[in-house]
């Protein structure tokens, strides 16, 4: 009958206790008194109770079963937690997003993300994570801990969710789908990618030219450029390539393979972008307008050398007379003339 008065509340954070007793070994918790020590692992707990719950957690005690999903756990408490995510109950908001969370702690996680709160710091390379388990889990891959292994293909991976994805890819499952071109997707990140191409979300900007692209790898290639880096070598006619994924398709063409071809002229491509590209010249579709003279172009690089001409940017010129053109196509027509060939009618 009196079980739920609670007369005894703490000073420092407003937590009543029905009994006296609790308040005084939650009152050790904030003056840090962990006199129970765990000889399995050396961590310290404030009282007898506390320790026994981390002891049942070593020992593998899991009598808290959800009656959803059949998940166990070894506390009430994280079963409680555990219901809220399956009701959808999320009490705990964000004041800066509003994103929603049902426990208080990822509430605070998410709020030190907002705040560039990293305190877990690793003390090999420096790179500091928001959680504890973050780090933890950063610190196998210094140990070089994979104890997760693939039985198809033999990779190994340090987490096992890392590994339960490496299989989805076996079995060909994707279950996270683009609302906006209904392509399908293994991990919900690639997915958040391709919806940032949809959006035309470029956050990482190449600090040489300015060019911006979705994908920090995509930038590091293209940083590659700059630098000169070409480390991949067409064994066939000797052109370097940045990337692996460049080098294979211009291997195709030395090989003619031509997989992807046009219901419309029959012209067939080595790539399937290659293909929605021509097909969208087929269609007439022009996404790319101009905000001067509004003339509109199919791809991008057309309408950026399409605005070169209005701002009168010539970066191709001439080596014998030092004239100037805006496009490539348009100073080898030039040079035709100092050598002296001339179109045939």
């Amino acid at each position: 009958m009196y079980a739920d008065i609670k007369n005894h509340e703490c000073d420092i954070c407003g937590k009543a206790f029905s009994r006296k007793c609790g308040l005084k070994l939650h009152l050790d918790m904030h003056a840090e008194i962990k006199n129970h020590k765990c000889d399995t692992c050396g961590k310290t707990f404030s009282s007898k109770s506390y320790l026994k719950l981390h002891l049942d957690m070593h020992a593998g005690v899991t009598n808290h079963e959800c009656d959803i999903c059949g998940k166990s756990f070894t506390l009430e408490g994280n079963l409680k937690r555990h219901l809220d995510m399956h009701s959808g109950i999320k009490n705990h908001k964000c004041e800066i997003c509003g994103k929603g969370f049902n426990q208080k702690g990822d509430l605070q996680r998410h709020s030190d993300m907002h705040a560039g709160v990293t305190n877990h710091k690793c003390v090999i390379c420096g790179k500091s994570f928001l959680m504890m388990g973050s780090l933890k889990i950063h610190l196998k891959v210094h140990a070089g801990a994979r104890n997760h292994e693939c039985d198809i293909c033999g990779k190994a991976f340090t987490q096992l969710f890392h590994l339960k994805l490496h299989l989805d890819m076996h079995a060909g499952i994707k279950n996270h789908e683009c609302g906006i071109c209904g392509k399908r997707f293994i991990h919900k990140g690639d997915l958040k990618f391709h919806s940032d191409r949809h959006a035309g979300v470029t956050n990482h900007e190449c600090d040489i030219c300015g060019k911006a692209f979705t994908l920090n790898g995509e930038l590091k290639r293209h940083l590659d450029m700059h630098l000169g880096i070409n480390n991949l070598e067409c064994d066939i006619c000797g052109k370097i390539f940045t990337h692996q994924g460049y080098l294979k398709l211009h291997s195709r063409r030395h090989a003619d393979v031509t997989n992807h071809k046009c219901d419309i002229c029959g012209k067939a491509f080595t790539s399937k972008d290659h293909l929605k590209r021509h097909l969208n010249v087929h269609a007439g579709i022009k996404n790319h307008k101009c905000d001067i003279c509004g003339k509109a172009f199919n791809r991008k690089w057309g309408l950026k050398r399409h605005l070169d001409m209005h701002a009168g940017i010539k970066n191709h010129k001439c080596d014998i007379c030092g004239k100037a053109f805006i496009t490539k196509s348009n100073l080898e027509c030039h040079l035709k003339v100092h050598a002296g060939i001339k179109n045939q009618m």
